[in-house]
């Protein structure tokens, strides 16, 4: 160990070229002048804030056509769904029909419940044709677009929920039309209870 550690110092010392230090001159001959970098810097900085101004445009109207995109495929499902409900729903009264039985109440609120399916799916096109329309433009001006296409899907996403709420009840009153109310129990089997 001791001889190589001796090998190492004397090279060191043999050639000092490995240590020797620059002058100055050399590194202020490589830098440009200090106006020219100056204006260069500006030039690269107006270009970066209009490239950003450009991208936050573009990523916000992105934004809005994806959303837009989740949306209408959304509400589109939901209104499969509900449509397949009331298909099946007005197949029962239809049958219920055919028994002689009265459905005539039943029927108008499956008629109430179409009327409001239609509004929400409306409202639904309204929402995605808000989200597309939000183009690029300042900032407050995408926000305030963005809010209120923001509160249009609310408003849709309240009358699919209504409309789910109506059928709900239509089913219940169809449920006591098609099944009758069980006789009362007799006194041994709520003793038994």
């Amino acid at each position: 160990m001791y001889k190589y550690s001796l090998l190492a110092i004397s090279i060191f010392l043999a050639f000092p070229g490995f240590a020797s230090a620059q002058s100055d001159e050399n590194v202020t001959k490589r830098r440009p002048d200090r106006p020219a970098q100056v204006e260069v810097q500006e030039i690269r900085q107006e270009s970066r804030t209009q490239f950003q101004a450009n991208q936050d445009g573009s990523v916000a109207q992105r934004v809005a056509e994806n959303h837009s995109a989740r949306l209408s495929k959304r509400f589109k499902f939901y209104e499969e769904r509900l449509n397949s409900i009331v298909d099946r729903f007005q197949v029962r009264i239809d049958l219920l029909k055919q028994e002689g039985k009265a459905v005539s109440s039943v029927q108008a609120k499956l008629d109430l419940v179409i009327a409001k399916l239609e509004e929400a799916m409306l409202k639904a096109e309204e929402v995605t044709s808000a989200f597309n329309a939000i183009e690029s433009g300042t900032l407050s001006e995408q926000k305030q677009a963005l809010n209120s296409a923001r509160d249009l899907a609310t408003e849709a996403r309240k009358l699919f929920q209504e409309t789910h709420e109506l059928l709900k009840l239509a089913l219940k009153e169809l449920k006591t039309i098609s099944k009758p109310a069980l006789p009362a129990a007799s006194p041994a089997v709520q003793n038994a209870l």
